[in-house]
């Protein structure tokens, strides 16, 4: 295996590792300590490929960190939206990566998942739980939605929340699908370790979503 890709893939052991080590025990006062341990990890994760769709911007002055992926799914930009933005969508494509649990069902909700300002609670795998509000809802081209509340003691001590939106447009296969996640942190110091999970972990966990979109289109 060539030097870069052992690297990384090291890397990416021992970030998920402390993850779920930090999960343990983590409590918001220590926060300053999970700053010293990420910056370690984050500039190995550099030094390994340019971080191209996940960056860090306006550091100082938001402390805003995001992500974009992208898919071509098969199926119409009507078709892909309607499946995507279903309120039963979330056990079927987020099932989770590494230590980022799976989606295990939402309740709570306060309107239909159509409607601009509606709520609702997530339950996720290892018992936690995180509220998500529709802001934007434009049938076949775009949604967006914003979270808050998070159950994990971890994510909890670095973001304060974060906003998700989907983009659709027609592709020769299909439709090309353009999800960018954001994920608030609480300070400088720790948008430094939110990157780093940003960058691998939640990477992972976008991906298996829009990969298991893919594979339930093809079946329909």
């Amino acid at each position: 295996m060539p030097f870069p890709k052992l690297l990384k893939r090291t890397m990416q052991t021992l970030l998920m590792r402390a993850y779920r080590g930090l999960n343990t025990f983590i409590k918001p006062e220590k926060s300053w300590k999970i700053a010293l341990l990420f910056p370690f990890v984050l500039a190995g994760c550099a030094a390994i490929q340019p971080i191209e769709t996940s960056t860090l911007e306006g550091t100082m002055r938001t402390h805003e960190v995001s992500i974009t992926r992208q898919a071509v799914i098969p199926g119409t930009p009507d078709a892909v939206f309607a499946f995507i933005a279903a309120e039963d969508v979330l056990p079927k494509v987020l099932t989770g990566y590494g230590p980022l649990p799976a989606v295990i069902k939402t309740s709570e909700n306060t309107g239909p998942w159509t409607v601009v300002g509606s709520a609702r609670k997530i339950y996720l795998a290892d018992n936690t739980t995180v509220r998500e509000q529709l802001t934007h809802y434009e049938p076949s081209k775009r949604f967006a939605y914003k979270v808050w509340e998070f159950g994990n003691p971890l994510v909890r001590t670095l973001a304060t929340g974060a906003r998700g939106e989907w983009i659709f447009s027609a592709a020769p296969e299909g439709t090309l699908v353009t999800w960018t996640y954001t994920f608030t942190a609480k300070n400088a110091a720790t948008a430094l370790p939110m990157s780093a999970i940003t960058q691998i972990l939640w990477r992972g966990c976008m991906d298996v979503c829009l990969e298991n979109s893919k594979r339930l289109m093809t079946k329909s």
